[in-house]
């Protein structure tokens, strides 16, 4: 099967974004050129100077309308589709339709594009199962989300804005934009080879909080750090994964030839909020921070990550980082945003709402 040549051109979707920031690294890192998409080209001129000569910006206001990529697909080699909304909207036609829509609309734009070689789509654990914590769960790469699929639609009342609502909505977003993928693929035998990666809980080190803030996963820690428990009640225990190694496997999806038509599994391991209280107290030793916090039971799935486990192995690593790893990654990033006047986000704002309904 085809693959993404060493130095070849590799288009990057949402490349402001959290994940995406750090696979734009690891691919300059990997000696690849990058041309990132955002919605606005005038406010992330920092991209620019911050990755350097082999990384350029396209401007592409919406994924979702028709044709949005038909120009930024041109002679790249490889296409990773990472970006997502993070602006939660309880109304399933505004944000489930939309986000489908993008994700078929990155294929059909590669599919005009005789260059492109591999397309890699970024789901989510949300795609594979509504964990309720407590419960015992297990999966696979063929484990799907198929109750959100109606949930997100049959919701009552239909003017609920909870962020359970909002959650439900995100799930079914990102298993039927996945599963749409995946058989789109099926029905259009493309010239290219299309694998998904799909993450749990991204902890570990930011590309520039100074110009995105703290985005996605990574404002949660920050809200723990600052001594709010909010993350500890949305996100309750579950799995994490270092960001550096989903972008890795980012890598391996796009470029390794025998890495065709699969979902790869990016759970790192288990973890709960005291183990990441207890890290920031051994990583900065003279601050103080919550005290042990009363949180959801503790995770008790099982996940088949054995085949992502090998993929990151034949890229030079043991295996999946450790949650300490990530923890003491991200330390240095928050230690030096406190120095520093950070952009609002979206996640900024859903907690002023959040906390505003209380």
């Amino acid at each position: 099967m085809p693959t993404v040549p060493p130095g070849g051109l590799v288009l990057v979707t949402g490349a402001n974004g959290y994940i995406a920031g750090v696979i734009v690294q690891k691919l300059l890192d990997a000696g690849f050129r990058v041309r990132g998409t955002v919605r606005s080209v005038q406010k992330h001129q920092w991209m620019l100077a911050h990755y350097g000569p082999n990384f350029a910006l396209v401007e592409v206001p919406d994924l979702s309308n028709d044709g949005a990529l038909d120009e930024a697909v041109k002679q790249v080699d490889g296409i990773l589709n990472v970006a997502t909304s993070t602006a939660f909207n309880p109304d399933p036609e505004a944000f489930i339709r939309p986000a489908v829509k993008s994700a078929l609309n990155v294929l059909e734009a590669a599919s005009k594009e005789p260059s492109v070689k591999s397309v890699v789509y970024t789901s989510s654990q949300a795609a594979c199962l509504h964990i309720e914590p407590g419960k015992p769960y297990s999966i696979t790469s063929e484990t799907w989300n198929e109750s959100s699929l109606e949930a997100a639609w049959s919701w009552e009342p239909k003017d609920d804005k909870s962020f359970a609502r909002m959650g439900i909505n995100y799930e079914c977003a990102k298993t039927q934009a996945e599963k749409s993928c995946f058989e789109w693929v099926k029905k259009n035998r493309p010239h290219f080879t299309f694998n998904t990666v799909v993450p749990n809980v991204n902890f570990g080190t930011l590309t520039s909080p100074e110009n995105t803030g703290f985005t996605s996963s990574s404002s949660l820690l920050k809200m723990v750090w600052e001594g709010n428990t909010m993350p500890v009640f949305l996100i309750p225990p579950e799995w994490y994964v270092d960001t550096e190694d989903t972008a890795l496997l980012h890598i391996a999806a796009l470029t390794m030839p025998d890495v065709v038509n699969e979902r790869l599994l990016a759970f790192a391991g288990s973890f709960t909020w005291n183990e990441i209280l207890d890290l920031f107290r051994k990583y900065v030793p003279d601050r103080t921070f919550l005290k042990d916090i009363e949180e959801p039971p503790a995770d008790l799935g099982t996940v088949d990550n054995s085949r992502a486990i090998d993929l990151l192995k034949r890229l030079g690593k043991d295996g999946f980082s450790s949650l300490d790893e990530c923890i003491e990654k991200w330390v240095p990033c928050m230690l030096k945003a406190e120095t520093m006047q950070l952009p609002e986000t979206d996640v900024d704002r859903l907690k002023k709402e959040l906390e505003g309904d209380k």
